[in-house]
């Protein structure tokens, strides 16, 4: 082989091999013990939060009076449906730099430390001390999580539910996009000693089983783009050079036959 077909042939397989990526950077949840028709239980390591400083709380009091009701209830002059996401903020109740919620009448709580359920408990015995047959209810309002990087709609997500798994975040802002790569999506989680990070694996099934499956207040999830994608923007170029050399070896070889006749 002539040492110009060499290099058209091995710039042939360069331009194969960039082009292809992985099934396991591409897919969700593989797992080669399932099979059709097979089931298996992913046992989930649930990590409850604790209400840090800086967080809000939205509170409502039932079985108050008019007069008594304004003080805790965000809706109170209009509909439930009236209570956006700045009204509940606005209104809500946040955590001081030592920890604490300054309600009416009832006064200073430490809720710091405190999962929201605990927390619930804690204001009810307080609303009890001062009013009879009131009946607490406690939410997290600055439940939100961001999804940066590689997918369709990158943003910071409210969530209206006591729980968000990794896979529903990535949902809601629309899924990775072709060439995200799922097999290294990093996950920020801040605390009082600041932020950890990882990198979770979505292509296997042993996210399933995670502490890190279910997603806490402010995480931030970050989906990185393959490598692969730099070089498949290139590859029409690539190609279009091959297929010149490949051209002009051929004419050349042709002229050099006829040359030696």
């Amino acid at each position: 082989m002539r040492t110009s077909s060499k290099l058209v042939f091995g710039l042939s397989i360069a331009v194969l091999l960039a082009s292809c990526i992985g099934k396991k950077q591409l897919n969700y949840l593989r797992d080669p013990s399932l099979s059709a028709g097979s089931s298996k239980l992913f046992e989930n390591r649930k990590f409850e939060y604790r209400i840090q400083v800086n967080d809000v709380l939205s509170m409502r009091v039932l079985g108050l009076d008019e007069s008594e009701n304004r003080f805790f209830n965000v809706d109170a002059t209009g509909s439930a449906q009236g209570a956006t996401d700045a009204a509940l903020y606005l209104n809500g109740f946040s955590v001081d730099k030592n920890g604490h919620i300054h309600l009416p009448t009832v006064g200073k709580l430490k809720v710091q430390g405190l999962t929201v359920g605990e927390a619930l408990e804690l204001v009810q015995r307080k609303v009890d001390e001062f009013f009879k047959n009131a009946t607490v209810i406690l939410k997290l309002v600055s439940f939100r999580v961001s999804v940066l990087g590689d997918v369709a709609r990158p943003g910071t997500y409210f969530i209206y539910n006591n729980q968000v798994t990794v896979l529903e975040a990535l949902a809601m802002s629309g899924g990775p996009n072709e060439f995200a790569d799922k097999t290294h999506v990093t996950l920020m989680r801040q605390s009082d000693k600041g932020v950890q990070a990882i990198y979770l694996d979505l292509s296997s099934t042993d996210i399933l089983s995670s502490e890190y499956y279910y997603l806490l207040p402010n995480d931030v999830i970050h989906v990185p783009t393959l490598r692969a994608r730099s070089s498949r923007l290139n590859l029409e170029l690539l190609s279009i050079i091959v297929a010149s050399l490949s051209t002009g070896v051929v004419l050349y070889t042709v002229i050099q036959n006829s040359s030696g006749r």
